[in-house]
């Protein structure tokens, strides 16, 4: 089957799938993968909805568990 489009996705190991597709999201495999966006301290590219990578996510957390309990009072 010959699609209209490239599969978009970015494995671990850096490489773009480049499938073809029918659908511009991508292949039967990865159109509901989530899209890795650059995190927001360092740059590195992460699929977290945090939007920060494994370093940087525990801060993230701990403040927004602070900010739930300081609302409660």
């Amino acid at each position: 089957m010959i699609g209209e489009y490239l599969c978009p996705f970015i494995h671990n190991s850096g490489d773009v799938c480049n499938r073809s597709c029918m659908r511009p999201e991508g292949c039967g495999l990865h159109y509901k993968a989530k899209k890795r966006v650059p995190c927001s301290e360092c740059g590195e590219l992460t699929r977290s909805g945090s939007g920060r990578c494994r370093l940087h996510i525990r801060g993230y957390y701990i403040s927004r568990h602070y900010r739930k309990y300081l609302s409660r009072s």
